[in-house]
């Protein structure tokens, strides 16, 4: 098969893709990515072949500009999810043709695409080919198209703008997980499970980070967007404080943020930009995040229990509920952030066993997952 795979101009949007694509490759299919702005980097680096699907403008403009006015602002989540869709929504007006153009020019038997991009179902329709919704973890609806997108793709490629659904599924989360998820859409598209192989892209890993050290090592991530890191919740100042007489080890990983009003870092804590999670994760004992899907699924295949802060909108507040309810970890609202709560629930972590024997059970669930070379084989079969 041809499979075209797209998503939207992230990096942690694109690495969920990876194993896939290059499982796809290993078992004799070509693949393509068309993707733009950091996307396109994410894919180049890994070694795949991509087209720039918007080469002659900005495609994260968009993106910039929510992340901007919700770094500002103090927004209800009903109107930040507002402000998501229609980013997210101009994104996929951008990239809509460029995809469309790549699929009918490589003559694209499939076309991947993650719940974010709603160009995706349309470029598949637009060219003939297999719609695959890929998951990015736990599965969600996806994101709404916007009405002038669909009415523009059905007056210029001729297709029914109703007709979006995909044809198939690739699930990423383990049985146990989607019981206690309560995003899980309705779909009539057959859902094929596809083990989950967290990918977080290549970077330089410090040779400490190879081996346990004399405490217990606690990493502190709050992903890569510097804004994270400011304002008057700031996570990673309360952990410092919170793990002070704790006698662990505290890796901050910053995303290239200025750490200046943290003050002097004490010797317990080490700091690096960025350094692979699944590098680093195998020899810490606990973790504290944002709540992105992909550095929860790091810690649940690496077993290591975890800590939600949902400092974003979108499935942080979700995938915390669910780490809750599967006793992998803990969620702490920022509005109860305080050293005092953080401490206790990192305590938790790693001196109540429930939480280690839980990770265990998720990830051992993970790994008995078909991997892609199953998946491929039955997306075949929906094709013959």
């Amino acid at each position: 098969m041809r499979l075209l795979f797209t998503t939207t101009p992230g990096f942690s949007h694109t690495t969920p893709l990876l194993p896939l694509a290059h499982g796809a490759r290993l078992h004799g299919h070509q693949v393509l990515f068309a993707v733009s702005g950091p996307a396109a980097g994410a894919a180049r680096n890994a070694g795949l072949p991509t087209v720039d699907a918007v080469p002659d403008a900005d495609v994260t403009r968009p993106y910039v500009t929510l992340a901007s006015t919700a770094a500002r602002e103090d927004l209800p989540v009903a109107e930040t999810m507002r402000m998501v869709f229609s980013a997210f929504g101009e994104m996929s007006s951008m990239m809509l043709d460029g995809v469309v153009t790549t699929a009918r020019r490589w003559r694209a038997d499939a076309v991947v695409h993650t719940p974010m991009l709603s160009a995706g179902p349309l470029a598949a329709r637009a060219s003939g080919a297999t719609s695959v919704l890929h998951g990015m973890g736990l599965r969600h609806p996806a994101f709404p198209t916007p009405p002038e997108l669909a009415e523009d793709a059905a007056r210029r490629y001729g297709i029914d703008p109703a007709d979006r659904g995909p044809h198939a599924e690739l699930v990423l989360a383990p049985a146990s997980l989607e019981r206690v998820n309560p995003t899980a859409p309705d779909t009539t598209a057959p859902l094929l499970p596809l083990r989950p192989s967290p990918d977080n892209g290549g970077g330089r890993v410090p040779a400490w980070a190879l081996a346990r050290g004399g405490r217990p090592r606690v990493v502190v991530t709050l992903g890569s967007v510097p804004s994270h890191t400011d304002g008057h919740r700031n996570v990673m100042a309360t952990a410092l404080d919170a793990l002070a007489d704790d006698a662990v080890e505290v890796v901050l990983t910053t995303g290239g943020a200025a750490l200046d009003a943290l003050g002097p870092l004490p010797p317990w804590v080490r700091t690096v930009d960025f350094v692979p999670l699944t590098s680093l994760l195998p020899t810490c004992d606990a973790i504290v995040h944002h709540g992105g899907m992909g550095t929860m699924f790091s810690a649940l295949a690496a077993r290591v229990p975890q800590l939600i802060v949902p400092t974003t909108s979108g499935d942080a507040l979700t995938n915390g509920e669910v780490v809750e309810k599967s006793g992998t970890g803990r969620v702490l609202l920022p509005a109860d952030l305080s050293a005092d709560a953080l401490g206790a629930a990192v305590r938790d972590l790693l001196h109540a066993p429930g939480h280690r024997e839980a990770v265990a059970g998720v990830a051992a669930e993970m790994a008995a997952m078909p991997g892609p070379g199953a998946a491929l084989d039955a997306l075949a079969a929906l094709r013959a």
